[in-house]
């Protein structure tokens, strides 16, 4: 079972488009391109840790899209996405505020908004969109999908940026691509 992180998919959502310059011309296009990046990754018997922000529509309407998703899902859940039992009637095995996951030696805190002051541990985050154009800033990893090609990260390189990090711990202002 493979572990993988993705933040903000918006499926549905017209306005992201073009407030995160996606590169698509409709929200079909969008979410086809999405769930098709998804399952290219994401095995049946993966694990996905979701970070919020899923998408808009009514409760059937976004379980129809969470079901073509491969993997177990466990959301994070994001602003806007409703509470944990319409997030659970959307598709996801496991929803939550916040959680904290061990990947590799590193101990990282998983939540949608990133804190305004980067913690002294590392964190997974959504939210900030192409806002926050680098991956990782500090101990703070944006996972919105505008800035991994919208496409689930794998854990594998994840703790590959998770180790550069940490080599540099003496630079408050670690910027990597």
């Amino acid at each position: 079972m493979k572990k993988w992180f993705i933040a903000d998919t918006h499926f549905s959502h017209t306005n992201i488009i073009r407030y995160a310059s996606r590169p698509y011309t409709n929200v079909e296009e969008m979410d086809k391109s999405l769930i098709d990046n998804w399952n290219e990754n994401v095995g049946q018997g993966d694990q996905v840790f979701f970070l919020g922000d899923f998408g808009l529509g009514d409760v059937d309407h976004l379980h129809s899209i969470c079901s073509q998703l491969n993997g177990q899902k466990i959301c994070i859940r994001g602003n806007h996405d409703r509470n944990a039992s319409w997030m659970t009637r959307v598709g996801f095995n496991v929803v939550l505020e916040s959680a904290f996951l061990k990947i590799g030696r590193h101990l990282v805190e998983l939540i949608h908004i990133p804190s305004e002051q980067a913690p002294a541990h590392f964190q997974l985050h959504g939210h900030v969109h192409d806002k926050r154009p680098r991956k990782i800033i500090s101990n703070q990893l944006n996972l919105c999908v505008e800035v991994w090609d919208y496409k689930p990260v794998s854990e594998k390189a994840i703790l590959s940026l998770l180790d550069k990090a940490s080599k540099n711990v003496s630079n408050s202002n670690i910027l990597q691509d």
